[in-house]
């Protein structure tokens, strides 16, 4: 799909992030509007500074001096009132702008409330101000937000792209479901006036293709405790399901559904839906990768526990595991209310859509295991020198059989006997 549109400016939030450095990559090519990217920076040079080495990551030295005309990083703060941008440059922006496309938000889980309200409330806040100031020039075509399909939290069954809970805590996982939930309400009053679209993303993972990644977060960790040989147990629940789609149709559908006249006024899953893979088939994929790296059958070391089984393991571990244990566990706890999702995300209108506009989802059964070799490949974002000790991990006694170890050695002690907690997992 190519953009016709050649008047005006587009405002991308959000461009040094994963989704938006792919958004911003297909405007490179698709647009040729102006874009001003708004980074988090302290003055201009160094916004450009950022600009530039995120512009070179995307598409290499050459291409980013080919882009430097038409591509503009100002320095902003989402967090702060107006975008953190001063009158002058909010004025200009308003009489410009013909487009915003929202991408910024902080996904991290474990935020107090009030923290994750300043970024992806404030700055919904923000792009909204800057949209109605443009509005009033007569201009203004779009405003393009990026949500998440876990604005559900924990609704069982299926789930439209039009339900939205209540502003209830017992209603969420996590402060991140709650806050952007609390985006999209307020984007939600404004549709009454702006043109304004929504794109719930699931769990965004890496290139269909290719399976290139710049995020390491959410899957990719126990993906990476698996290839470590540090997760010989993982929590699931229920269906266990985990809706994961690659991140270039997800910047592919949003430009896609954008550039419609029709999709004004709307909420679209990008979503697996039906289709979505499991804890099962990730654990299973991840030690199939591992042994498409290996040229040998690597055995599946990996076990997944009930929710049962799991609060015993856990409960035991801090007990006697140690200190690196504890925060091994503390890390892991955040995703283990994922590991147990039942919801299924419907998204038949946009599947359609996309469908129609030649941009069907790619199949997860197949798009999955590149997205595993690739992880492998890169050692998890982290520096190759670690690669060695990654192949020799599994050869290390996993972490139940140190705490089994440990726990023999103080029944021993206590005279107790062996944990029937251990012995029945």
């Amino acid at each position: 799909m190519r953009v016709t549109m050649t008047d005006g400016t587009i405002v991308l939030t959000g461009a040094t992030g994963f989704i938006g450095g792919e958004v911003l990559r297909r405007l490179l090519i698709r647009d040729r509007r102006p874009i001003v990217a708004l980074v988090r920076a302290a003055d201009r040079v160094a916004a450009a500074e950022r600009g530039r080495a995120t512009l070179e990551a995307l598409v290499g030295p050459q291409g980013a001096r080919a882009c430097e005309a038409r591509l503009r990083w100002v320095p902003a703060d989402i967090e702060q009132p107006r975008l953190g941008l001063d009158r002058r440059t909010f004025d200009h922006l308003a009489s410009t702008t013909t487009e915003i496309i929202h991408c910024a938000a902080s996904t991290s889980f474990d935020l107090p409330l009030e923290e994750a309200r300043r970024v992806n409330v404030a700055g919904v806040e923000g792009t909204l101000a800057l949209a109605e100031a443009a509005a009033l020039r007569g201009r203004f075509r779009r405003l393009h937000h990026v949500s998440t399909a876990y604005v559900a939290g924990k609704a069982p069954g299926p789930v439209r792209a039009e339900d939205l809970p209540a502003d209830d805590p017992a209603l969420f996982r996590n402060t991140y479901e709650r806050t952007k939930a609390e985006a999209e309400r307020l984007l939600r009053a404004a549709m009454a006036h702006l043109p304004i679209t929504v794109y719930r993303p699931s769990i965004v993972v890496g290139d269909s293709r290719t399976g290139r990644t710049t995020n390491w977060n959410v899957v990719y960790y126990p993906m990476r405790l698996m290839a470590w040989g540090r997760l010989p147990y993982a929590s699931c629940g229920g269906p266990a399901l985990l809706d994961v789609v690659p991140v270039d149709w997800v910047a592919d559908a949003m430009l896609a559904l954008g550039a419609r006249d029709d999709t004004a006024g709307r909420t679209f899953h990008l979503t697996a839906g039906e289709r979505a893979l499991s804890v099962h088939d990730v654990i299973r994929e991840t030690y199939a990768g591992m042994s498409r790296r290996e040229g040998a059958p690597v055995p599946v070391k990996t076990r997944a526990l009930g929710p049962v089984r799991w609060a015993a393991l856990t409960a035991w571990a801090r007990l006697v595991g140690g200190e690196k244990v504890k925060k091994a566990l503390d890390g892991f706890a955040v995703y283990v209310d994922y590991t147990r999702c039942e919801t299924v995300f419907a998204g038949g209108d946009e599947q359609a859509l996309l469908a129609a506009a030649g941009c069907p989802l790619p199949d997860p059964a197949r798009s999955f295991p590149r997205v595993v070799d690739y992880a492998l490949a890169q050692n998890f974002g982290k520096p190759l020198r670690e690669a060695a000790v990654t192949r020799r991990a599994p050869e290390r006694p996993s972490l139940v059989e140190r705490l089994a170890s440990e726990l023999r050695s103080a029944s021993a002690a206590s005279g107790i006997g062996p944990s029937p907690v251990l012995v029945q997992l």
